[in-house]
């Protein structure tokens, strides 16, 4: 643990139980640097400490969040990059790199460093890049005050530690991943009319709502909207609206005493036997089933069957 009147860390070991849960946090810690400060400063383990001459490999992966000031990140995956407040530097394993701040302005640095299988298929999978390392979140605002409570976290040393700094983590993971679809989804103009379009099927649920259509009333080709809303959602526009009139059917037999036919229409299902065997698909039981089961395990006998009266 290091710590002074301008800096404040600690580096952590994993246990079994931290291992399993798949996610764990190996350092965390935030540090001010003046101007004209010799970087990076003392205290840190071999490993983790580094000059800017040599810059240095991870085998983990850290988020670095720069709130004050500036300077410079590089790596080996591309040219050298100008560092902003408000930017975030993603460090992937076994990428080697160097950061550093301006020696006229110093920088105030947050950081954590973690590991485990979850992150390391997120990385696997595409949602980050070392290609990608210098990122703009959103809505920077929410960072430091995650930041600040994971420090306040450690200072008192809250039991179930790792899992509550994991959390906090995957949440400034969750804002940066949504800078970087903000970014590939195009403009601002863009995230109304997906809004726009989500308001609609959530509004129109019990309706026919044909998805060309509603791209024409945007006044956007089906293709672009298809794929901007991919890149917002994660699911095309017809699986979100599927899933939102499940939702709504769960909601319907769960909380009322109407039959499961009735469920299935006011959730825009016209099908009876469609909805049903794609709610078993889907949900891995059949409406009645699932029914039963949200109201506490009641009898079948005491629930409405399908087609049947309440």
């Amino acid at each position: 643990m290091g710590t002074s009147s301008k800096s404040y860390f600690q580096y952590f070991p994993a246990s079994d139980r931290d291992k399993k849960w798949g996610f764990h946090i190996t350092t965390a810690g935030e540090c001010r640097i003046s101007p004209h400060e010799p970087y990076p400063p003392p205290g840190h383990p071999t490993g983790y400490d580094f000059e800017w001459a040599h810059g240095r490999i991870l085998f983990e992966h850290h988020v670095v969040y720069i709130s004050r000031g500036r300077g410079w990140f590089e790596s080996s995956q591309g040219p050298r990059q100008q560092v902003e407040a408000g930017d975030v530097m993603l460090l992937l394993p076994g990428v080697w790199h160097r950061y550093r701040p301006n020696l006229e302005t110093g920088w105030d640095e947050h950081w954590v460093g973690f590991d485990g299988e979850i992150p390391r298929r997120w990385v696997r999978e595409g949602f980050f890049s070392s290609t990608r390392p210098v990122l703009r979140p959103l809505h920077e605002e929410v960072l430091l005050p995650i930041f600040t409570g994971m420090i306040d976290a450690m200072k008192n040393n809250l039991p179930a530690l790792q899992q509550i700094l994991t959390g906090s983590a995957c949440q400034i993971l969750g804002w940066l991943y949504s800078a970087q679809q903000a970014r590939l989804a195009g403009s601002d103009q863009a995230k109304v009319w997906i809004q726009k379009a989500i308001d609609r099927m959530q509004n129109e649920l019990s309706e026919e709502l044909r998805l060309p259509a509603l791209a024409r009333h945007l006044n956007v080709s089906y293709s672009w909207f298809r794929r901007t809303f991919v890149r917002h959602t994660g699911s095309s526009p017809h699986q979100y609206l599927l899933q939102l009139r499940l939702a709504r059917a769960r909601n319907l037999l769960a909380g009322t005493a109407i039959t499961v036919k009735e469920a299935a229409q006011q959730s825009g299902f016209e099908d009876e036997h469609y909805f049903c065997r794609i709610f078993k698909e889907r949900i891995g039981s059949t409406p009645s089933q699932w029914r039963n089961r949200a109201l506490g395990g009641k009898s079948d006998a005491q629930a409405p069957e399908k087609g049947g009266k309440p």
